[in-house]
């Protein structure tokens, strides 16, 4: 299996990443440890000493074509041994010709017009065809016809013929027909002849092919790994390798999701299939790695993508870029899809979903049956039993927990969320840390420990992992983040948008950025999706590494603690107090404390006490309020955007409607299950409301006529107001959103019903809160 890269390295700058890679196509040091490592000869395990060994008559080739050929290759990282046979003696190879003989992986014969008067050359050749006949195809010859041709090998004319009679006398009859039958075998093998070419051309041809023999090797898959079957078959399904397209293939997801580790297995399963593979990892390359000679050949960019496409266009190539953050570094590695021979697959891995949208189509004339565009491939959580048997693997070296250790092993797989280089990371701390405490202490308090230090934020090599993602981000687009993993993690989208906008976060650009780059998903339901080590690395980033750590308080303890200070505290700007069964007054001198706040989350909270102008930055107040009587003063909410009164139990007559007056900004007013509730306050003053929600307000009866005068209604839900008899006059482009259960009478008007567009199942349609308000277009809801 041919090899186009067995050292795979990261570029240092995205400028370096052409030229690296043609050096990974073109030349490098052989790899066995590790396809990402680079050993010196030194580092060469037992088998192989040598790439490359060189027979040549050296009163022929010695010093020009074989010593030129020598040093490309050296150049090139290949670990060559050079024979001189006019330094032998006696009739029988040994010692350090012998020792290299065997201990090489490559033959190269460089037939000349004296070769076969050499008896060692000939005992050489003799001793590759044995040697590669034992390897189970591990070893190979690479003739070159210098200055002769294969006839001459193959003992069809007289050149090699009357040379080796020569040594009759000498060797005897079983000696030469030995020699004879190697030289007729290895003459029928694919080389290389000279004729028609010059000796750097010849040189080129034959360093790039070495490189591809001496690296084909499958690249190191994880020792303890899992396979998942399913989204391997998934891939391989996708790639099609027996078909004669070119296909790029994004293999994306979270870090640590295990994007490498499933491509690194797809490679090593159809590596067999290509003329030359390539697996480039983004890994800091060695200092001094790189041979001077081969890197000062390429002066740019442009240079080095036309080296790439002169390696690869004629070759069905295979060629795996791990961990691609940037289009760019796609266009300048792979480029087209006529870079490439028929049949080559070009797979990369990236977090960042903008690297899929590259183009890749052909930059000449269309080929026949071509896909369009890049194939993508989202990698998706392991199946618990798998992620436990991954976990069991690295904690106790079997594929199954010991006894009495099952519940906590379970715990620490789901409470991770699967994801395998969280599994790998804790399950190998704790057999390194249980091994060493066995003898002192009860190694489940150190399980327990570990599953409690979980809720402090992922491990430490987990945490570096993913931070990668948000260092990349610019800041608004971290706000978004952090107010995603701390509050709205499962939650639709609609709400945080609105706030995000007024706040001029720029909602829309982020949200498609924290998705392009793996952080989030949006789901049909447009609720937002992070994975529990994503989340739980945004709350550590609050908690520890954020400039205002107390910007975001989201866990009950701790916003009480916050309050009961009454110390003024510019940060903070989301609070959550949030608690069943538990009940609180805030007063006046804890909200003058947090001046900046913008999204306050209630329940089971009252307001006591005059608030005259101390939550005027507020965008977003969500309050489950359990109390009909209102008590606070002058409360009044002049930079509301949503106002969520949701589940509360307020009635008809409820004073807190008073100090929403002044709310000119208000977009969404949420009274979803508002079960005590028969008629609807007065929406004079709400001029801007877009969205209102009174799905669940089971005893509705009556909508004040001033919802008609809100020219900005885009949508109006009424689901579930089952007593609902009649609604007033509502402008035209306001949509009503209503259900088989909601209770309007049948002898409305024409003209009202011209207003209205039904859905009697909503959810069914698959249309949420953000289709209704606009963020991702306005829904033609349709009868189901």
């Amino acid at each position: 299996m041919p090899v186009l890269s067995g050292f795979v390295g990261d570029c240092s700058s995205e400028q370096d990443r052409p030229q690296m890679v043609l050096r990974q196509l073109t030349r490098v040091k052989k790899s066995r440890r590790s396809s990402e490592a680079t050993l010196s000869v030194e580092d060469v395990p037992p088998g192989y000493e040598y790439d490359v060994f060189l027979s040549f008559r050296g009163s022929d080739t010695r010093n020009n074509f074989t010593d030129c050929l020598y040093r490309g290759l050296t150049i090139a990282g290949v670990h060559v041994f050079r024979d001189n046979e006019e330094l032998r003696v006696g009739k029988e190879i040994g010692g350090e010709l012998l020792k290299a003989l065997d201990k090489s992986q490559i033959y190269i014969p460089i037939f000349s017009q004296n070769y076969a008067t050499s008896s060692w050359c000939l005992r050489e050749v003799a001793h590759m065809v044995e040697c590669t006949s034992k390897s189970n195809g591990k070893k190979e010859i690479l003739p070159i016809f210098y200055d002769v041709s294969p006839d001459d090998v193959k003992l069809k004319t007289k050149l090699y013929k009357k040379a080796i009679l020569r040594h009759k006398k000498k060797f005897g009859s079983d000696a030469l027909k030995w020699w004879e039958e190697a030289l007729v075998k290895v003459a029928h093998l694919k080389g290389w002849n000279l004729k028609g070419k010059g000796h750097g051309e010849l040189i080129e041809l034959v360093v790039g092919e070495v490189l591809c023999k001496i690296n084909a090797r499958n690249v190191d898959v994880p020792e303890y790994w899992v396979e998942d079957h399913h989204q391997i078959e998934d891939i391989l399904e996708k790639l099609e390798v027996d078909f004669d397209d070119v296909r790029f293939l994004g293999i994306h997801g979270v870090g640590g999701i295990g994007k490498t580790a499933l491509a690194k297995v797809v490679f090593n399963k159809i590596s067999s299939h290509f003329e030359g593979v390539c697996f480039l990892s983004n890994k800091k390359l060695l200092a001094g790695f790189v041979g001077p000679v081969i890197a000062d050949l390429i002066k740019d960019i442009g240079d080095g993508m036309k080296w790439i496409k002169r390696v690869c266009h004629t070759k069905k190539v295979l060629i795996v870029l791990d961990d691609l953050d940037k289009r760019d570094q796609l266009k300048k590695l792979a480029g087209k899809i006529d870079w490439f021979g028929l049949g080559s697959r070009i797979i990369f891995t990236t977090r960042n979903l903008e690297v899929l949208k590259t183009r890749v189509e052909s930059s000449s004339e269309e080929v026949l049956n071509q896909p369009k565009g890049i194939l993508a491939y989202e990698v998706h959580e392991m199946e618990f039993g798998e992620a436990l048997q991954l976990f069991c693997k690295h904690a106790f070296r079997r594929d199954s927990p010991p006894k009495g250790y099952y519940q906590l092993a379970k715990k620490i797989v789901r409470r991770v969320g699967m994801l395998p280089l969280a599994v790998e990371v804790i399950a190998s701390f704790l057999y390194c840390h249980s091994s060493f405490l066995e003898q002192h202490f009860d190694n489940q308090k150190l399980w327990e420990d570990t599953l409690k230090k979980l809720d402090d934020g992922p491990f430490t090599d987990v945490r570096d992992a993913l931070m990668t993602s948000y260092e990349g981000l610019e800041n608004k687009q971290k706000e978004i983040f952090l107010d995603i993993a701390c509050f709205f993690t499962n939650e639709d989208l609609t709400y945080p948008f609105i706030m995000w906008d007024d706040c001029n976060y720029y909602p829309h650009n982020a949200i498609s950025v924290l998705c392009q780059q793996s952080l989030i998903k949006v789901g049909q339901d447009k609720k937002f999706w992070m994975h529990d080590q994503v989340r739980d690395l945004g709350r550590h980033i609050m908690r520890e590494e954020y400039p205002r750590k107390f910007s975001r308080v989201w866990i009950y303890n701790d916003a009480i603690e916050l309050l009961g200070r009454k110390q003024t505290n510019q940060d903070v700007e989301v609070l959550s107090l949030t608690s069943d069964g538990c009940s609180r007054d805030i007063v006046p001198e804890e909200l003058a404390a947090l001046p900046n706040l913008r999204f306050l989350r209630l329940k089971g909270i009252k307001f006591i006490g005059n608030f005259e102008n101390l939550v005027l930055k507020l965008c977003w107040l969500s309050w489950e309020v359990m109390h009909n009587k209102f008590c606070a003063e002058d409360i009044h909410f002049v930079s509301l955007v949503v106002l969520d009164l949701s589940r509360s139990n307020i009635e008809d007559n409820w004073d807190g409607w008073s100090q929403f007056q002044m709310t000119k900004n208000l977009k969404v007013l949420d009274l979803t299950g508002c079960t005590k509730l028969t008629r609807t306050p007065d929406f004079s003053d709400f001029v801007s409301l877009e969205l209102l929600i009174l799905s669940g307000c089971v005893k509705l009866i009556t909508i004040d006529s001033s919802v008609g005068r809100l020219e900005l209604l885009k949508t109006l839900n009424i689901e579930g107001c089952v007593y609902l008899e009649q609604l007033p006059a509502l402008h035209s482009s306001t949509q009503i959103v209503r259900d088989r259960n909601t209770g309007l009478k049948r002898t409305m008007t024409e003209s009202f019903m011209s207003g209205i567009t039904e859905n009697l199942n909503l959810t069914c349609c698959g249309v949420s809160l953000a289709d209704l308000w606009g963020v991702t277009g306005r829904p033609s809801l349709q009868r189901s």
